[in-house]
């Protein structure tokens, strides 16, 4: 396991790749943060495949609330980013955190609507994150089920719209894709950006 993390963030260093996909990994959409957290005193390396392109991330939470973390691509070689949650989700409101990639800023709201996995997300930002941006994600089977000791992993069906009127003026871009949640390390999303474009990405977490 550690020569894997090892050569995943060697990887994530030094080869030129490019941000097209989620430095979010399993706690984000596709593209698009959110306001959930990973565990503090964890650890992910992600790499995704988009257009020919691959990049890398790799992002810890050292304290309650706080995420740290560098990724690579060609268009920003290397850059940092974070995202830090003010405040939890409750029954009454949802949980809020405010966050930057490299020279983009945002904030987002995340709110369970329903009891059985249907969760909301929207937010607003700056560059990449520029104007309003929302989702949902809905968790199909919130536990793992293995009949004949076959892996059936945990699967999050995911759709995001954002603005990509930094690409195009005036133009909204749908994504859709599903997370697979294999155990409690390893995840991978499989997604079509602006409903045409395979990407797919694999997230691997652990606890330091």
């Amino acid at each position: 396991m550690k020569r894997i993390i090892l050569g995943l963030l060697v990887f994530c260093l030094l080869a030129e790749v490019v941000c097209a996909f989620s430095y979010t990994g399993s706690q984000g959409l596709l593209t698009l943060p959110t306001a959930n957290m990973r565990r503090n005193g964890s650890g992910s390396i992600g790499l995704n495949y988009a257009e020919n392109d691959i990049s890398g991330a790799l992002a810890a939470t050292f304290l309650e609330n706080l995420e740290l973390g560098i990724a690579a691509g060609s268009r920003d070689p290397v850059y940092g980013f974070f995202k830090w949650r003010l405040s939890e989700e409750t029954l009454d409101r949802p949980a809020f955190a405010v966050g930057a990639s490299g020279s983009s800023f945002y904030a987002v709201l995340s709110k369970n609507l329903l009891p059985n996995g249907l969760k909301a997300h929207i937010g607003m930002g700056s560059g990449e994150y520029k104007g309003v941006f929302g989702g949902i994600s809905y968790v199909v089977n919130p536990v793992s089920i293995s009949p004949r000791k076959l892996p059936v992993p945990i699967v999050t069906l995911l759709l995001e719209l954002k603005d990509n009127s930094r690409e195009q003026e005036g133009s909204f871009v749908l994504n859709f894709g599903g997370r697979l949640q294999l155990n409690d390390y390893f995840s991978v999303d499989i997604g079509l950006l602006d409903m045409k474009t395979l990407a797919i990405g694999a997230y691997l977490t652990t606890a330091f």
